[in-house]
């Protein structure tokens, strides 16, 4: 095996002739050579065709890639061998056949969902003779080449999967044929697998080149004799190009993904009134001894619930803080707490290092035993640049305090910056600046997004300033994004952040490599994502899909910053308008339409009591204060292991500000779970008017738009298609005293009428 390398370290790797392979390749070119029989399938395949034939222990199917290799699938797999097969039905997207095997009789199904599109469905199940547990299956997708020698070919994977994330994995074949493949485990589709054998498929798709794909989870529990289970369900989208750049792979991997997403299986949304929830929030923040705590006469909030025993954080303020201002913008009416945040900041500045602090300066750790964060010398290089791209957004909104916190900062940070040569590592000491901890992982580098936050900060003192050292701070900092590939991704919100900043600066240079950074660094949060619903164990009363986690090795999806990657890819869509890719528009647009359906499950009183963890790391859990639990893992797991988030409470006002639109003299408030980027709104008499607003995702995909009274009965009103001039009003999928639900498709403009009348 070879590396390639575009910085120091390796962030892809280029696969070589090999004989370095598992037991499941050696021999398999003289299987597959050996097979008796192979039939055509009636099927369409780009770049090729498709036939199936057996195997002793397989039914494979083959795809030729053009003229030059094959792809292997093993849709079915059985170790004490497998008698037959049976074609049992066809139609012009799919093909059945049933298999006879010593441990039971398989079902696959092979579909093409589109013939006109490179997508390619398999899904195997499986109906046991006898209870039996599963061990050492092997994967499902071999590189070969004309002969079926899967020895000779070579190629780079891009990214596999990490953790729970999506069973995916993205690579490309260069030798002996081009071409590129994204394979995606449809993860949901295994939910009875899983709660049966009591397994889960974390890390369940990988390549070991040539062998590729998903592996079956090994068990314990059996399989029940009798009852059909499904055991695989992929997808594969084939190209024939190979990417020449990362930013070729990243565009490519994001086409294929919406492709894919689109005919995924996805649960329904529920409707959850966040403005109510909201409000409790910003009540428990103001007045729960659990939430926060006076210093000096300062108040201040605690990070988790009762989680005293370390100082109060600057990051934990302005997290709360920052959000607090715009959904007092939205609710038109100043909030108390607010202007007790803003006092408190000044406390954390330190007059010796000229910088504002982490840890409250003063104040002691109470824990004998400290973990490596626990020092106020030492700096966490995002937490740093955080705080300081919070106080640029207060200074942007008038705060003439916040901006001259910010700016007695900044040239500590240029300093650090300068001395890391953008490169941030993980912990410094903030006396030398020398490197306390330099990677995340041996040769995994530092915090590698730090430095599109860095660029984040610069813009924003130039924006405030129009000083051109800003500028050139900004622009030297995100050149150092370049070559990341995949790996650019330290923590998720920070990478959705650099993607808008990216995009920015784009606009402000002219310069299309940072537009090019830019869906690099969504690319790279989207090959995060965990497209799949765990309706397993404790998965069974909550929901995962479309979440995001806060770092890319981490075992679960956190409130926070998934609160701050949804106001972020909504202000994405609004800055980058009508240049955002397709592909971008609809992953965005659904991942914001299911934290604002999953995002309630972050709350402990939204979960059975014995689904929630009782004695997390930090702090305690109150199951009902409104504040969300930081983690939420996959099914086997209690939520809340971590603890009840107090900096995450944001996310109930963010959610609320983001979703909910309304005007001044509107006596409805517009609800729409795919982003609204555009609006505009007039009255046509004392009594009357009309909102147009522009949806954002595509026309692939639907979501819910509900409106709602201001006072507690709804006026007359209607939805209409904007761009169906004198078409009849949209009728709504549900209709009460309180709301009217739409379906509405994607990237649509809508004209919301209200008139005199009598209420309903």
């Amino acid at each position: 095996m070879q590396t390639k390398s575009y910085n120091s370290p390796t962030y892809w790797q280029t696969f070589t002739k090999t004989e370095e392979t598992s037991q499941w390749v050696n021999g398999l070119g003289q299987q597959l050579n050996q097979a008796t029989r192979w039939d055509a399938v009636p099927l369409p395949f780009e770049p090729g065709t498709l036939k199936i034939g057996l195997t002793a222990n397989s039914l494979w199917l083959i795809g030729e890639w053009g003229k030059a290799g094959k792809l292997a699938i093993r849709t079915c797999f059985d170790p004490q061998g497998i008698q037959g097969y049976k074609h049992l039905r066809a139609t012009d997207t799919l093909v059945e056949y049933r298999v006879q095997g010593a441990i039971g009789v398989f079902r696959v199904v092979i579909e093409r969902p589109l013939p006109h599109q490179p997508l390619l469905r398999y899904t195997t199940s499986l109906k046991p003779k006898q209870p039996f547990t599963v061990q050492a299956f092997p994967r499902d997708l071999y590189l070969l080449d004309t002969d079926y020698d899967p020895l000779t070919t070579e190629g780079m994977v891009y990214v596999t999967q990490n953790g729970p994330t999506s069973g995916m994995t993205y690579l490309s074949i260069t030798q002996p044929a081009e071409g590129s493949i994204l394979y995606f485990q449809n993860f949901t589709a295994l939910n009875d697998y899983c709660q049966v054998t009591q397994t889960e498929p974390s890390n369940s798709v990988k390549v070991q080149w040539p062998e590729a794909g998903f592996a079956l989870p090994s068990s314990e529990k059996p399989l029940e004799a009798g009852k059909e289970i499904v055991l695989s369900d992929a997808f594969m989208y084939c190209s024939e190009s190979v990417p020449q750049s990362e930013f070729e792979a990243a565009d490519q991997f994001l086409e294929a993904m919406a492709c894919l997403y689109k005919h995924l299986p996805k649960p329904e949304t529920d409707y959850f009134d966040w403005p109510k929830i909201a409000e409790r929030t910003i009540q428990a923040l103001t007045e729960s001894s659990h939430c926060g705590r006076r210093i000096q006469k300062q108040y201040y909030l605690n990070a988790y619930v009762d989680a005293t025993r370390k100082p109060p954080e600057s990051m934990v303020q302005l997290a709360i803080l920052v959000p607090l201002w715009e959904y007092q913008e939205w609710l038109g009416k100043p909030i108390p707490l607010a202007g007790q945040l803003q006092k408190n900041l000044p406390s954390f500045y330190d007059n010796q290092h000229e910088v504002i602090m982490r840890w409250l300066p003063g104040e002691a750790f109470k824990d004998e035993n400290r973990n490596e964060e626990q020092d106020s010398n030492k700096i966490d290089s995002w937490y740093l640049l955080h705080t300081l791209m919070n106080l640029g957004r207060l200074a942007e909104k008038g705060d003439t305090e916040a901006k001259e916190l910010l700016f007695r900062s900044l040239e500590f940070a240029i300093k650090a910056a300068h001395a890391f040569k953008y490169d941030w590592p993980v912990f410094y000491d903030i006396r030398t600046l020398e490197i306390v901890k330099a990677e995340t992982n041996e040769g995994k580098g530092g915090e590698l997004d730090v430095a599109g936050l860095y660029t984040h900060v610069m813009l924003q003192a130039y924006e405030l300033t129009k000083e051109p050292r800003f500028l050139d701070e900004a622009i030297a900092s995100a050149d150092r994004l370049r070559g990341k590939g995949f790996e650019l991704l330290y923590q998720t919100n920070i990478t959705v952040m650099s993607s808008l900043t990216l995009a920015k600066l784009w606009k402000i240079t002219g310069n299309r490599l940072y537009f090019d950074l830019s869906r690099l660094s969504i690319a790279n949060v989207i090959a995060r994502m965990w497209i799949w619903e765990g309706n397993f164990g404790f998965g069974k009363t909550r929901s995962t899909f479309m979440g995001v986690a806060p770092l890319k090795d981490a075992p679960y999806l956190a409130a926070y910053e998934e609160a701050e990657i949804f106001a972020t890819m909504l202000n994405y869509l609004k800055e980058v308008g009508r240049d955002v890719p397709d592909s971008i528009r609809l992953l965005y647009s659904e991942y914001i339409k299911y934290l604002l359906h999953r995002g309630r499950y972050y709350y402990p009183s939204e979960l059975p009591a014995e689904m929630v963890c009782e004695q997390p790391r930090e702090g305690r859990i109150i199951r009902d204060l409104p504040m969300p639990l930081e983690d939420i893992s996959t099914g086997w797991t209690q939520a809340g292991e971590v603890g009840q988030e107090v900096y995450g409470g944001a996310l109930a006002y963010i959610l609320t500000t983001y979703a909910y639109k309304e005007f001044a003299d509107m006596p409805v408030v517009v609800f729409s779970d795919y982003p609204i980027y555009q609006a505009e709104y007039r009255l046509t008499g004392k009594r009357s008017g009309y909102a147009v607003i522009r949806l954002a995702g595509t026309a692939d995909c639907q979501c819910r738009v509900r409106l709602l009274p201001k006072n507690r009965k709804l006026p007359t009103v209607q939805l209409f298609d904007e761009d169906n001039p004198g078409g009849s009003a949209l009728k709504p999928v549900e209709k009460t005293g309180q709301y009217y639900d739409y379906r509405v498709q994607g990237n649509q403009r809508l004209r919301v009428e209200w008139n005199p009348g009598d209420q309903v």
